[in-house]
């Protein structure tokens, strides 16, 4: 029925320094912006999953979640985490829990984000 997820939403407070913030730190490439509604979709990796940011009036009016929205998957996980940690991006340390390696950083907003790491199956 369902082949995957197609977008995942992360609410933020101001869409155009959200865009430069994910840029700077994390790597993502702009795909569109609509400026007068506050959407922003941005390239993740290989694009399988859109990314897409969404100003939200409530933001800043709550505390954020402290548990991830969702994990980004990298192959290097000490890699990325030393240059999440040189960018002056809030990291906890790489943990471990079975066959996974974890972190969570936080963005502008106080947003919780995981990134993981796991050997993948050659298929």
């Amino acid at each position: 029925m369902f082949k995957r997820i197609d977008t995942v939403f992360l609410p933020v407070q101001d869409t155009n320094g959200a865009i430069k913030w994910f840029e700077e730190k994390c790597g993502f490439a702009l795909r569109w912006h609509d400026e007068e509604k506050g959407y922003a979709a941005m390239d993740v990796g290989n694009g399988e999953t859109a990314f897409t940011l969404v100003r939200s009036p409530q933001m800043g009016s709550g505390q954020p979640s402290e548990h991830e929205w969702f994990n980004l998957y990298t192959s290097d996980i000490h890699g990325t985490h030393h240059r999440m940690l040189d960018a002056g991006v809030d990291a906890t340390p790489v943990e471990s829990g079975g066959n996974v390696e974890f972190f969570k950083f936080k963005d502008l907003d106080g947003n919780t984000i995981g990134v993981c790491s796991f050997e993948e199956d050659a298929a």
